[in-house]
């Protein structure tokens, strides 16, 4: 599937747009010259800059006869289009279910969906699905000391 660059552009620009306003409301960090809001008011504003770049190139293909969008032959087997969608759904899974399932247990369920899904046998995918979690805790929380979401594991490892 090929979207044009017009579309895909004014998407990026508008997602560099909000977090450029969100990132306003940020607090400043005391004794420091720049706050929480510097570095991802950096990258909101290269998205921004990139995708009106983008967009205006789109516009100029598209003047030229390009559509703005095509679709390849992938997006007739269901399967296929299955697996696609579910990149996002389990993204967003993730995102609402954390809080109170926890990292662990979230990203679990969302791993071993995506492994079964492509194709991985069970077994594999279980011990995949139990293992991740666990090298991204201590990556995350170890290493580089951020913290992630117990949710229901919390009664367990903290009694």
């Amino acid at each position: 599937m090929k979207i044009s660059d017009a579309i895909l552009g004014a998407l990026i620009a508008l997602l560099g747009a909000v977090t450029l306003w969100h990132v306003r409301s940020f607090p400043p960090i005391p004794g420091q010259n720049f706050g929480a809001a510097l570095f991802p008011g950096v990258v909101a504003a290269g998205l921004l800059l990139c995708g009106l770049l983008l967009a205006a190139r789109g516009v100029v293909t598209m003047a030229h006869g390009a559509r703005a969008v095509a679709l390849d032959p992938w997006v007739r087997n269901p399967l296929t289009v299955l697996r696609f969608a579910s990149v996002p759904a389990g993204l967003l899974f993730y995102v609402l279910a954390s809080g109170v399932l926890g990292f662990h247990v979230a990203a679990g369920l969302a791993m071993l969906a995506w492994l079964l899904l492509f194709g991985v046998r069970l077994l594999p995918a279980v011990a995949m699905a139990i293992g991740f979690p666990v090298l991204m805790h201590l990556a995350f929380y170890k290493l580089l000391r951020v913290p992630l979401p117990w949710g229901v594991l919390e009664r367990i490892v903290f009694p």
